[in-house]
């Protein structure tokens, strides 16, 4: 299944968003004017990505939140996403054994995106509940199809907080 792609990379730096002190995590709390539905956002950005063009971002889409993966490196080839062969997702907490998702494909503006990871319900949640319960950190592996796999680190701090402050997308 292929996922609309709502990224927030316009909104981290600018005035909108604010970053919880002393961390790598961005959050933008929004609300529609006619239903009151929570459309927040919160962006926790790769540590060695000095420019935040890799980050997890959890978008609060009724009620619970819709997890992405954008990447500043393609994470599939095009025939890939033709082909609904998607990259699995490793992720680790803290110390904690590996454990693997499998992903969906992306787009952004009906144009195929081929540098983020979307994930079903079900995952959503548990990607949710990772970055929740981690100490310190997730580390994650994008396992490619068509090319190497690749690494990179979340510190968690601050997400509790910046949840919090959307609401936990209620």
């Amino acid at each position: 299944m292929k996922r609309i792609a709502l990224l927030c990379a316009a909104f981290i730096g600018t005035a909108a968003a604010e970053r919880v002190p002393n961390t790598q995590v961005y959050y933008f709390r929004e609300f529609d004017s006619m239903t009151d539905a929570n459309k927040s956002t919160v962006a926790v950005a790769e540590i060695n990505d000095t420019e935040a063009n890799t980050f997890f971002s959890f978008l609060c889409r009724n009620g619970q939140p819709d997890v992405y993966l954008q990447t500043k490196n393609d994470l599939l080839t095009t025939s890939d996403y033709d082909a609904d062969r998607y990259p699995n997702l490793m992720y680790r907490v803290d110390s904690q054994q590996a454990k693997t998702l499998p992903s969906d494909g992306a787009t952004d503006n009906g144009k195929i995106d081929l540098t983020t990871m979307a994930f079903d319900t079900a995952r959503d949640q548990i990607l949710v509940a990772a970055f929740k319960n981690a100490q310190s950190k997730v580390t994650v592996r994008i396992l490619r199809n068509s090319a190497s796999a690749l690494d990179y680190t979340f510190y968690v701090k601050g997400f509790k907080q910046a949840m919090t402050a959307v609401n936990n997308c209620k």
